[in-house]
């Protein structure tokens, strides 16, 4: 496939909530003409924005998401900020945050987000 994604879920099995990150590895010209050569975000409405964020932070267990206001409404959301308490143990946030990193930015689309994934 020449995709990439990461998705948060409430649960590991039967979720009943989850945010899709994905990216195209090798946007094509007519990806580039469109907008879509870079990471989107897609909430379980299957609505889908494309480089929408305008800040991610992985602190104290937590995962801060800001978007930008207009994507946010796109997406449906009540709110331009999402915070997801992970539940996650060290190397396991290690894991997330290079996710994140990769499909958030990949070696074509540096990651351009205000903030880094940690403080």
């Amino acid at each position: 496939m020449d995709w990439e994604a990461g998705v948060l879920a409430d649960q590991d099995l039967a979720p009943t909530w989850h945010l899709e990150f994905q990216r195209a590895l090798e946007p094509d010209e007519q990806d580039e003409a469109l907008g879509m050569d870079s990471y989107c975000v897609t909430p379980p409405s299957g609505a889908c924005a494309y480089a929408c964020l305008a800040s991610v932070l992985v602190e104290n267990g937590n995962l801060h998401l800001v978007f930008h206001e207009d994507p946010a409404q796109e997406l449906g959301l009540d709110s331009a900020e999402l915070n997801f308490p992970l539940g996650l143990d060290a190397d396991q946030l290690d894991e997330l945050i290079s996710g994140l990193q990769s499909v958030l930015g990949g070696a074509r689309n540096p990651l351009t987000l205000k903030g880094v994934l940690r403080p």
